[in-house]
């Protein structure tokens, strides 16, 4: 009976400090790596985005699916969810394929401003649901701008800034 009684007061223990080096965990940095539009029906366009999941933490972070909304020039332009089940590294990177759907009306917005720019915002927030008894959800946010035409006629299109 001893025994059971310390072996729980143990789990607890553990579960506690699982909890609070989560507690103290740096936001996960998602980046956008790619995105390629799906063949789809007229009022909806729905495109494959791949994104780059960095963890800053000393530790690994089991995900258990994702939200996330996309902005590209500072208006909202996608939205998609995934639950795959992902881990990624510590200090590291893992990359995931998710579907996100638009509109019609905000894809042509995003085409008529690209005719007039060399580059592209992008905004990406939403919620990474982590894996395990806790079952937490962490907020994450960012931001970035990649270019598309290049500025010079031996630079490369499309790399980050």
């Amino acid at each position: 009976m001893r025994f059971s009684h310390a072996l729980m007061g143990l789990a607890a223990l553990l579960a506690l400090a699982a909890c609070a080096r989560l507690g103290e965990a740096e936001p996960l940095r998602v980046h956008l790596a790619d995105i390629r539009l799906l063949p789809g029906g007229l009022l909806e366009q729905r495109f494959q985005v791949e994104l780059r999941l960095g963890n800053p933490n000393d530790f690994d972070l089991a995900l258990d699916g994702l939200t996330f909304a996309l902005e590209l020039n500072d208006m909202p332009f996608a939205r998609g969810l995934s639950n795959q089940a992902v881990t990624v590294p510590r200090l590291g990177e893992a990359r995931l394929r998710v579907v996100a759907s638009t509109t019609l009306l905000d894809l042509v917005q995003q085409v008529l401003i690209l005719g007039q720019r060399s580059d592209l915002s992008y905004r990406i927030e939403g919620v990474v649901y982590l894996r395990g008894a806790a079952r937490r959800k962490l907020p994450y946010e960012t931001s970035g701008r990649l270019r598309l035409l290049p500025a010079q006629p031996n630079e490369r299109p499309l790399v980050p800034l």
